[in-house]
C-alpha cells in the first residue's frame, strides 16, 4: 500500500531525519511543511501512527482510508463534546 501524508512544518524536521520504511520518499514544501509518501504493507500501524500526530499529520491518499480517518477522528471528537 502506498500512502501520502502531509506533515506540518513543526513536524517535518522530525520526520525528514528518520527512514519510515524501505521504501519511502520525502518531497519537501514551501511553506516548511513536507509530504511523506512510505510504501508499506500494513495499514493498521500506519492509521494509528498518522492519529498519534494529531492535527500535525494530515492522509493525503488514498481516499478510502482518508475517509477511515476522517470516521475515526469524529468518533474521538465525540467522546470530548460537552452537552
Amino acid at each position: 500500500m502506498v500512502v501520502k501524508i502531509r506533515f506540518s512544518p513543526k513536524q517535518a524536521l522530525y520526520i525528514q531525519e528518520r527512514k519510515w520504511c524501505k521504501n519511502q520518499d520525502i518531497e519537501k514544501c514551501a511553506d516548511g511543511s513536507l509530504h511523506l509518501t512510505p510504501h508499506t504493507s500494513g495499514w493498521y500501524d500506519v492509521k494509528k501512527w498518522i492519529l498519534s500526530f494529531g492535527a500535525d499529520a494530515e492522509l493525503l491518499e488514498p481516499e478510502d482510508k482518508r475517509k477511515e480517518i476522517m470516521e475515526e477522528i469524529s468518533r474521538t471528537a465525540e467522546l470530548y463534546r460537552s452537552d
